[in-house]
């Protein structure tokens, strides 16, 4: 028993987090193919099985992942801990409350790290809810150093694809957070239609067939690219397209958008000349973000632009005046008969009587 113990814990698929794990066995009931339902305590595990005792504190035995059933990623282990701990940050992430639910879900996937190893775990869900978490409050540091840690990578092993394709975005914001912009671009280029090379007359890369809100992402991220190459056209026009495809359905993206727009628009040297283009588009922006999401809001130097524009409009085209009646026309001249003509039409006529007898 020892020997495989022992050769479980030096498995290369061994979660590392181990080391930070507060709970030693957590209470546990697995259906086994072969054994029926029994119930007892999980004290560690990794990619090929767990060690479970049924007795509190005893010696524990190595189970296998395939004695029990399930197929795949849906193994049929109910862990009694899992609804009780799980319901205070679940509680405060619905409430917004990004940063308590964050420091929650990480004591959870921090106490829990003896289940990282098993199929839909709620330690490596905890983890997973963590990040985001993290995201939402805008730790984007933090969230880089979790997304790079060793536990990180049961997310992808031990969740359903459903968790995957969120965590590909979460590694997004990752290198971001890490202002690897070098990075950040080459790895949303797997999320762009390829360009042409010749008669291209598009400024940047369209997305690929996408659900608008993951679109929003990208664009936000490619702008924050694009801003930090010193491209503030098209950093810009990512912005407006991330701000108008969240507005109505993610609040922190569409503020986040906004928020480097103005940023762009607050840096404008035309801003600063006066410019009532520049001061329109400035304050346009700036009055739509207060109608959303309140001035309060807005850092204190956009506040001063939460006004709606004043936009010159054209002057109307001036009323043409009544045209005055036109003269009558002058008569004709009635035409002069031709004497020559009525002379020979007379001798005509003449000729033509007949002769009296």
């Amino acid at each position: 028993m020892k020997k495989i113990f022992h050769t479980l814990l030096l498995s290369g698929a061994f979660v590392p987090s181990l080391l930070f794990a507060q709970i030693k066995e957590t209470a546990a009931v697995l259906s086994l193919v072969e054994g029926g339902n029994p119930q007892g305590f999980v004290q560690n595990s990794n990619d090929e099985g767990l060690i479970f005792s049924t007795s509190q504190g005893g010696a524990g035995q190595l189970v296998p992942y395939s004695k029990i059933k399930g197929d795949g990623l849906n193994k049929q282990i109910r862990f009694a801990d899992r609804n009780e701990v799980l319901a205070a940050p679940r509680a405060q992430f619905s409430a917004g409350s990004y940063a308590e639910a964050a420091e929650g879900f990480g004591k959870v996937a921090r106490d829990y790290a003896i289940l990282l190893g098993i199929p839909q775990n709620f330690a490596t869900e905890a983890l997973f809810y963590q990040i985001e978490s993290l995201k939402r409050a805008g730790s984007y540091g933090a969230l880089a150093a979790l997304v790079n840690s060793p536990a990180a990578a049961s997310i992808e092993k031990k969740l359903t694809e459903s968790f995957g394709k969120t965590f590909a975005h979460q590694k997004l914001w990752a290198l971001y957070g890490a202002n690897d912009f070098a990075g950040l671009k080459k790895a949303l280029e797997s999320y762009q239609e390829p360009v042409p090379a010749e008669g291209n007359p598009l400024k940047t890369a369209n997305f690929k067939p996408l659900p608008t809100s993951e679109v929003a992402e990208l664009a936000f991220l490619r702008g924050k690219v694009f801003d930090s190459e010193g491209d503030k056209d098209n950093a810009l026009e990512d912005f407006y397209r991330s701000f108008t495809l969240a507005y109505g359905n993610d609040v922190l993206l569409a503020k986040l958008s906004m928020g480097a727009a103005m940023v762009i628009h607050k840096s404008d040297p035309q801003l600063e000349k006066g410019s009532k283009t520049a001061l329109n588009e400035m304050q346009s922006l700036a009055y739509l973000f207060s109608v959303r999401f309140g001035k309060e809001t807005m850092l204190a130097d956009f506040q001063q632009y939460a006004v709606r524009p004043v936009v010159p409009r054209p002057a109307p085209a001036p009323e043409a005046k009544e045209a005055a009646p036109a003269p009558a026309a002058a008569p004709a001249p009635e035409a002069k008969p031709d004497a020559k003509k009525e002379d020979a039409g007379k001798e005509k006529a003449k000729a033509e009587e007949p002769k009296k007898e």
